[in-house]
């Protein structure tokens, strides 16, 4: 992979020893201890807010578990809780959305309206811009920056990242505080320092999913800006991870794959929300994009996303799809789905089906002390249960989540603290993926989760 300086304080941050373990279809690791204690800090707590998307108003919620307030959800209209608990102003460690719609962008570059990368080499400008991009794109699709429920944000530094934080919280009322994913990666255009995508709630558009084409934002006009998924369940398919051959190229496998897992669940392409890429390297973003769109020969492609990853399989691919009314089931937040001819592995499941309108996002996860991978590991997982507790949740009722490693030593600590956590018969679907960095100075690893309430 061609290196450019623009990346080179990323790289000598995450070098590794060797590039493995990039993909979760590798087998955990077997007859582990037991898991040694580990004690975690109390997190601070601070008052959650509820926000009634519908009049606008933002309103305290009642006491309800520790120090943190939170409201009872309202389901005739729908209800967004920032639990902000000890996460920096401007954002939540987790955002509680029950029976809205929810609008999924695209991955959204610094551009102008000519495509063009606005203000090469100033992260400032470029910061701006992408946020102008993502509010536009939400304006669209009946949303917008004040009903934002989680943004994923992708940098060259760490720096860059607090900088959307503080540029985000300064366009928001004090009370919007969305979850904040982060990850360092270079992007599909080289001059490009940042990018975003997003979760928000949106307007009702309906029983099926809604693609949106943006035209204020430069884009190809046969590929989804937004995509909007209808109130109700949604399932999420974890990443497939694909070499390529002679004869089908490795986004090909990987497609054909998850367009199999559709068809066993009794879906289609139509019902696709979102497709996250992980490859390498990520200039090479425009191929993977005319490859996927040969998938969805008579309808835009859904909204995509790029992330440079450093495992050897050269594409991996996630997505989000619909779960339709008759699919649900009374009584059931979340159920897991491995088809019988591929092997069962402990620490993730093919598939997470969510029956419930209620899904909790939690922002990106860091140690709170630099250490070896098992320590940040067991660390995370320790804040992961104590949000979840405040939010209705637990371990076993976890839909989707990410983990972002930098090293061997981090991606060994991540699955032996899965093998250690998890009920065996309920991990979530995921994507563990190697990469340049995860967003924090001196930590190896990051995770974000999707949770659903307890049954």
């Amino acid at each position: 992979m061609k290196r450019f300086s623009t990346t080179a304080a990323i790289l000598a941050a995450c070098l590794m020893a060797t590039i493995a373990q990039g993909a979760e279809q590798k087998a955990a690791p077997k007859n582990e201890p037991k898991k040694p204690t580990a004690k975690a800090a109390p997190a601070k707590t601070a008052p959650a807010k509820t926000t009634d998307t519908k009049n606008g108003g933002a309103k305290p919620g009642a006491a309800k578990t520790g120090n943190a307030k939170k409201a009872s959800p309202k389901t005739a209209k729908g209800s967004i809780e920032y639990l902000a608990l000890d996460a920096p102003e401007g954002m939540s460690q987790a955002v509680v959305v029950q029976g809205f719609p929810l609008v999924h962008t695209r991955q959204l570059l610094p551009r102008d309206a000519q495509g063009q990368i606005v203000g090469p080499g100033k992260v400032d400008q470029q910061v701006e811009k992408v946020l102008d991009n993502l509010e536009a794109v939400l304006h669209a699709a009946g949303s917008g920056l004040d009903r934002l429920v989680r943004l994923n944000v992708y940098a060259l530094a760490p720096a860059t990242i607090d900088l959307v934080r503080e540029r985000l919280k300064a366009r928001l009322k004090p009370e919007v505080r969305p979850a904040i994913t982060t990850v360092l990666t270079p992007l599909p255009d080289r001059d490009a320092l940042v990018a975003v995508d997003a979760v928000a709630v949106a307007a009702d558009a309906g029983k099926e999913v809604a693609l949106k084409r943006v035209d204020a934002v430069a884009g190809e006009k046969d590929c989804a800006d937004a995509a909007v998924l209808p109130r109700g369940g949604v399932v999420y398919l974890s990443g497939v991870p694909a070499e390529g051959g002679l004869t089908i190229s490795a986004v090909d496998q990987s497609m054909s794959t998850l367009m199999t897992l559709l068809e066993e669940l009794k879906l289609s392409r139509t019902d696709l929300v979102h497709l996250k890429v992980f490859l390498r390297p990520a200039i090479a973003a425009d191929d993977v994009r005319k490859a996927i769109k040969k998938y969805f020969p008579n309808q835009p492609t859904p909204p995509l996303v790029f992330v440079e990853w450093l495992a050897p399989p050269p594409v991996e691919i996630e997505a989000i799809a619909r779960l339709p009314e008759s699919s649900r089931k009374a009584g059931v937040t979340v159920e897991y789905y491995n088809p019988p001819y591929v092997r069962r592995l402990q620490i993730f499941s093919r598939v997470a089906l969510v029956h419930t309108d209620r899904q909790i996002y939690v922002s990106s996860l860091f140690a709170r002390k630099p250490g070896r991978g098992q320590e940040q590991a067991l660390d995370v997982f320790d804040q992961l249960e104590s949000i979840l507790e405040k939010a209705g949740s637990d371990l076993r009722h976890l839909a989707k989540a990410t983990y972002y490693v930098c090293d061997d030593p981090s991606a060994r600590g991540m699955d032996r603290a899965r093998l250690w956590l998890y009920d065996q018969d309920r991990p979530p679907a995921a994507s563990k993926c190697m990469v340049h960095g995860v967003g924090k100075a001196k930590r190896t690893l990051t995770m974000d989760m999707i949770a659903v309430p307890r049954d």
